[in-house]
């Protein structure tokens, strides 16, 4: 039986409610600590009585966002009559929902985690990510082994792999639509981009070439526009790189 929230909970939630609000208009390195405290009507003391700081604060934002789609893809890899090649392209595309229902949170929190000066944080989220969901993935594809649809030895690596092909296909994607704001990813670019890592997977798991279909239309438009409506609400002064620090202080929060 899960164990009643308290007044206490309810508080940490509410600032990362309000967070998650802040990060989609403002960004995460316009999200004060002051501007949090005063939207709730709390003291300082109350926000530090939840999180360290502000880079904290992040931490327990992207936790969050784990854990809902946590739920969703557990929900996709234990449906018990679907076949294997059915959850894989469910989970890939349940990822991408869990995702839209926060997505200018997601974009603003991926804008600042892909600055250079965050490379540490971005390996430490992405090895969270990979540790929530590799299990999950390992049981499709042994799902997948056992029904003659993939042809691989070791599930658990290959899951590991088909994972990291993924990484590195949100990096491929994420960085052009995110950050070049001056030159923009065309459509069909995006849609090479993507297509070619898909083939990767395919191959990896040994599955036919064309038997996953994840990317379609509304999809595609459906990020470029969330791209489009991030970019449009950065100041023209502020719109350039900025170096953030890796641990935003208390001093400067």
């Amino acid at each position: 039986m899960p164990k009643p929230r308290t007044r206490s909970d309810s508080r940490k939630e509410e600032f990362l409610d309000l967070a998650e609000e802040l990060f989609a208009d403002l960004g995460y390195e316009n999200t004060s600590v002051d501007r949090l405290i005063s939207g709730l009507g709390v003291s300082k003391g109350a926000f530090y009585h939840h999180f360290k700081s502000k880079s904290d604060l992040l931490d327990a934002a992207l936790e969050r966002l784990l854990s809902r789609a946590e739920a969703q893809l557990e929900e996709v890899a234990y449906a018990a009559k679907a076949p294997a090649l059915e959850k894989l392209q469910k989970f890939i595309v349940t990822l991408d929902s869990a995702t839209k229902q926060n997505r200018m949170s997601s974009l603003q929190i991926g804008e600042f985690l892909l600055q250079d000066a965050n490379a540490v944080l971005l390996v430490r989220h992405r090895r969270a990510a990979r540790d929530r969901f590799v299990p999950v993935l390992t049981t499709i594809i042994e799902q997948g082994v056992g029904e003659g649809d993939f042809h691989l030895d070791n599930p658990q690596l290959v899951a590991q792999v088909v994972w990291e092909i993924g990484e590195a296909m949100e990096e491929a994607l994420a960085r052009p639509l995110i950050l070049a704001t001056d030159n923009p990813i065309e459509p069909n670019q995006f849609l090479s981009i993507y297509n070619t890592y898909v083939r990767a997977i395919e191959r990896v798991i040994g599955a036919p070439e064309g038997s996953l279909s994840l990317v379609d239309e509304i999809m595609l438009q459906s990020w470029i526009e969330s791209v489009s409506n991030n970019i449009a609400r950065i100041d023209p002064i502020d719109s350039r790189t900025t170096v953030l620090p890796l641990f935003p202080d208390r001093e400067k929060s």
